[in-house]
């Protein structure tokens, strides 16, 4: 029987069968499990942990912040300190809210779209595969149990991927007889007329070009541009995708790495929109909580940002985001280098933004026989979120489990019978993906 009721991304159904269930403690990017197994972790608190595991300039921050108490009846200086970096430092917008996590910014941030825009549909890429727990995005997905069908009505997908692709549109917009080409978010903001388009970076092989092509048709067709940062804040840059490109989004949404694993997100955008949140501008029930303003939170935030802003590495003389980004070139670059001596390229492959990078696998059951093995050789890497704390010989010694784990997907292939070998090896054991039904 399970010891632990974690569900959906930290569930047993997504983790091979050697994996433990729970972990005691962690320190920098080693995490320990109750059984003594200690792992060099990739994971990262679900890429919250950006700086490491009891990251000290963080947990002393939050440690006096304790001290002087955690939750007020009104507003606590924390508060206004973090508004001040976030709005007149960074310039991520001009007014923001905070949150606890990148669902309650990115439902608020939908609100306001409608809310501005006096339309419902909200067009999200296909290849985001989460957004929100909000109903509007659950009932879009397979998890849809006791949402009113109405809700996913407001949702519209568009193919990233494809996003520059020129097609022929359905012919119920345009003129049928001239027939204009045009890519499919553009038919789908002319056939729709969306609140808003909303985009997680962090998911996707982001460009400038493409993040142009996504302000450009806002602007034209008069919708809301909604950068989802969960992800991709703070981990990209100081300030995320929108600094890296030069792309202002109308709003933006915040967290995990904003506060290296205490829960505070946050929701930033221009002032016009962000005043309908406001008695007297606006009808909109922006962002509330009894913990929202916790000082603990805000206070690890401040710490976190002010740690990426100053952090250098004596030994290379990097920048915190110049280490977080070798550290990810480096497992791009060797990963798919073993893939190629192994034979295989056509089965797995890493890319992706370094201080991100994403690993693709054509087949679940080769992706279970890989963990299973990284596990084994005491690496846990679920997904990839490197972190200050990763340094060389952790880069290598997974590099050397990577090396083991290609091994034995290969003698799997050679095998000749993937689903045999896993019931053989595995008790026909396969991860599952979060969204799925049954």
């Amino acid at each position: 029987m399970s010891r632990h009721f974690a569900t959906y991304s930290r569930s047993s159904d997504c983790f091979p069968t050697n994996c433990p269930e729970i972990f005691t403690h962690a320190k920098g990017c080693h995490a320990t499990a109750d059984d003594g197994r200690e792992f060099i972790d990739w994971g990262m608190g679900l890429r919250a942990a950006l700086l490491g595991y009891c990251y000290p300039e963080v947990d002393e921050a939050v440690k006096k912040a304790i001290d002087k108490g955690v939750c007020f009846t009104r507003s606590n200086p924390y508060e206004g300190e973090l508004r001040e970096i976030i709005t007149q430092e960074l310039k991520l917008g001009e007014v923001c809210k905070f949150g606890k996590n990148g669902s309650d910014a990115t439902h608020a941030a939908c609100k306001l779209a409608r809310a501005y825009t006096g339309r419902d549909i909200i067009l999200i890429a296909e290849e985001n595969p989460f957004i929100s727990t909000a109903d509007f995005f659950i009932g879009s997905t397979v998890v849809n149990g006791g949402i009113p069908w109405e809700d996913p009505e407001t949702v519209e997908k568009y193919s990233y991927n494809k996003l520059l692709d020129i097609s022929y549109p359905r012919s119920r917009c345009f003129d049928s007889n001239e027939k204009p080409k045009t890519t499919e978010l553009e038919w789908t903001c002319n056939a729709f007329k969306p609140a808003a388009i909303i985009l997680d970076p962090a998911t996707v092989d982001i460009t400038r070009e493409k993040l142009q092509y996504i302000r450009d048709l806002c602007d034209k067709y008069g919708c809301m541009m909604i950068l989802d940062e969960t992800i991709s804040g703070f981990r990209y840059d100081l300030r995320g995708v929108q600094g890296l490109y030069g792309i202002k989004p109308d709003l933006a949404c915040y967290g995990k790495g904003m506060g290296n694993g205490y829960a505070v997100s946050c929701l930033v955008g221009r002032k016009e929109i962000m005043d309908l949140g406001l008695r007297g501008k606006g009808s909109v029930f922006l962002l509330s909580g009894t913990y929202f303003s916790n000082t603990p939170d805000i206070a690890a935030a401040i710490a976190c940002i002010d740690v990426l802003k100053t952090w250098k590495n004596s030994d290379f003389e990097q920048t915190a985001y110049e280490r977080l980004n070798s550290t990810g070139n480096a497992l791009i670059t060797f990963i798919n280098d073993l893939a190629d001596r192994y034979g295989l390229k056509k089965y797995v492959s890493i890319d992706g933004f370094p201080s991100c990078p994403m690993m693709h696998w054509k087949d679940i059951r080769l992706k279970t026989i890989f963990d299973w093995q990284m596990i084994e050789n005491s690496v846990l890497m679920p997904y990839i979120a490197p972190c200050l704390s990763h340094n060389t010989n952790d880069v290598l010694e997974t590099l050397s489990a990577v090396d083991y784990s290609f091994n034995l997907v290969k003698s799997a292939l050679e095998y000749g019978d993937l689903d045999k070998f896993i019931e053989k090896n595995y008790g026909n054991w396969v991860e599952k993906p979060v969204f799925r039904r049954g």
